[in-house]
């Protein structure tokens, strides 16, 4: 009737760590993106993801192991200091497809540290972009039916769309920035 005593202590764990999640995220000022990173955040295997850390990156003294959180979020906060991004309501969508863009990449590199195997490399690869588009494809039509023109925006960053009805010189700085902060993390 009540569930089962483990699936709801689960439960509630995995609620916590997405409140967690949420919570070290810079504030929005674009409501419509706010919905967007919630649905995108939704699947409790993201999360940790997301909150699993990560070997091989860079360790800062001040903090724990990084995690793909952390390093997603210092990409952000460079993307809001990039002089080409003046502009709040173009810094928040570059910063929600730094967030997001990775997903992919960050749920397959899960899977492999939970001891998945790859029959090699062009297969990681298809099934990062697979699992990418999966997790994207939903929230984005969500947030383009709300918010036609971020969502559009967001798209263009997320390589997921096109420079139809956007302001091209504005679309190309956006994914200039993203472009410069992904390979960083990379």
């Amino acid at each position: 009737m009540f569930g089962h005593p483990q699936s709801q202590h689960a439960a509630q764990i995995h609620a916590e760590e997405r409140a967690q999640l949420l919570k070290q995220l810079p504030p929005l000022s674009n409501q419509a993106l706010v919905p967007f990173v919630s649905a995108v955040v939704a699947s409790d295997e993201l999360v940790s993801a997301y909150l699993m850390p990560l070997r091989s990156a860079p360790q800062d003294k001040d903090e724990g192991g990084p995690t793909a959180l952390s390093q997603c979020l210092a990409a952000m906060e460079r993307a809001r200091r990039c002089r080409t991004l003046v502009l709040k309501s173009s810094w928040e969508p570059v910063a929600v497809a730094l967030l997001v863009n990775p997903c992919g990449y960050y749920l397959c590199l899960r899977e492999l540290m939970l001891g998945r195997k790859i029959e090699s490399p062009l297969d990681m690869y298809q099934r990062i972009s697979r699992v990418r588009e999966k997790v994207l494809s939903q929230p984005l039509q969500a947030l383009r039916d709300s918010d036609a023109q971020t969502g559009r925006y967001l798209a263009c960053l997320l390589g997921l769309g096109s420079y139809e009805g956007l302001d091209v010189r504005r679309a190309v700085e956006m994914q200039r920035a993203v472009y410069r902060e992904t390979l960083w993390m990379s």
